[in-house]
């Protein structure tokens, strides 16, 4: 890593469909040259992936909460994250240290939606929310 790398890198964290002729002018290197750099650098495993950026209000999401789980039973914490992770509203689940044990990242249509999913956990544990207002 350079810091060549790292304004690749840069870049392509602001848009990742960014052309390499265009990151290649920012960094004086040419488009193949830049699309030599980025494979490298997705083979050492620096760069996992691409993302996609949604308009959540567009698709109908009103809700976005952060939900803290605080697990029963810690026995039932695997099973917990591995099921909870998949469930279609929920964006990030971590497992976190100190009190609590998940820290979930959630999307909704409304607040019923928002029940119904806090109902759905809270077999594992006692469920603390906080709506996000703002972002």
């Amino acid at each position: 890593m350079d810091a060549i790398d790292d304004k690749i890198i840069k870049m392509l964290r602001a848009n990742a469909r960014e052309s390499f002729a265009t990151i290649g002018k920012s960094v004086d290197l040419s488009a193949p040259a830049v699309g030599k750099r980025v494979k490298q650098l997705e083979e050492k495993g620096v760069i996992l992936g691409y993302s996609l950026r949604v308009n959540h209000e567009k698709l109908g999401v009103n809700v976005k909460a952060y939900i803290n789980l605080k697990i029963h039973q810690s026995s039932t914490l695997r099973t917990a994250y591995n099921q909870i992770k998949t469930f279609k509203e929920v964006q990030r689940c971590d497992r976190i240290s100190g009190e609590d044990s998940l820290c979930i990242l959630a999307y909704f249509k409304n607040n019923k939606e928002l029940v119904t999913m806090l109902e759905r956990i809270s077999q594992y544990g006692v469920p603390n929310t906080r709506i996000i207002l703002e972002s």
